[in-house]
């Protein structure tokens, strides 16, 4: 359900004008917990609109209709985890356990992965949920260094873009619980057979069973995945520092 949220919102906010789909985006958030159990025809009742008007919107956001948007729903909300608010004391100890754990990672690994971005002829970064502006700023950090990455925020775009990688490419994947990596969750599969190079940034400690992946860090514990935004945030200023260190720009 995160993943249809983001979607829907990204639409809201780089929507130029407020036409027919900027209602239909504003009725389907007003809805979401609803959508699971809608039919086509109760969706189209809810956003005023005739049934047909919801397909296409729903193939304007990425999806092939919506029963394919339901569906993602009702996927993805198997494996979502709830928010958990810490207290300060807490927040600050979890999150300096993942810090000394991104300070220990080999600087064989940081290099290894630093020359696969820098070879990389394209870059498809997959960040989903609540990841997803963590995937975006890395983005960012990697234009300014000069690599352009593909980051979308549509859950379907991100996965048409798995079918095209060469092997000249690289994909890096975020999933800090690996639940996006699990048995029935069809994401998994299409990058199994995914063509190119392919990093992890996970909490996961048992990562011995992921073979698809060439890379793979543990940049934190799996109990401290309630600041693994920061957590990552972090990551990525290491990775950075050490990219304009071997190839500064």
């Amino acid at each position: 359900m995160e993943q249809l949220i983001y979607t829907l919102l990204a639409y809201i906010n780089n929507s130029l004008e407020k036409d027919i789909n900027y209602s239909i985006a504003i009725s389907l958030l007003k809805n979401i917990n609803k959508i699971k159990d809608f039919s086509l025809e109760t969706a189209a009742e809810a956003c005023n609109v005739a049934p047909s008007t919801i397909n296409r919107f729903c193939k304007r956001i990425g999806f092939k209709n919506f029963s394919n948007l339901r569906h993602s729903v009702v996927v993805s909300s198997k494996y979502e985890e709830p928010d958990i608010v810490l207290s300060s004391d807490i927040f600050k100890q979890q999150l300096a356990e993942n810090i000394t754990l991104i300070e220990n990672i080999s600087k064989q690994k940081v290099n290894r992965v630093i020359n696969q971005i820098h070879r990389a002829k394209r870059i498809v970064i997959l960040g989903f949920e609540k990841h997803q502006v963590q995937a975006m700023e890395l983005q960012k950090k990697l234009f300014q260094l000069g690599k352009f990455c593909e980051c979308s925020t549509n859950l379907f775009k991100q996965i048409d873009a798995l079918s095209d990688l060469t092997e000249e490419d690289l994909l890096i994947t975020i999933s800090i619980g690996g639940n996006i990596l699990s048995d029935g969750f069809y994401v998994g599969d299409k990058i199994t057979s995914a063509k190119g190079q392919k990093l992890l940034l996970t909490f996961m400690e048992e990562t011995h069973h992921l073979v698809e992946f060439d890379e793979i860090m543990q940049c934190g514990k799996h109990t401290n995945s309630s600041v693994s935004g920061y957590t990552l945030l972090r990551l990525f200023d290491v990775l950075v520092e050490r990219y304009q260190r071997l190839y500064p720009y």
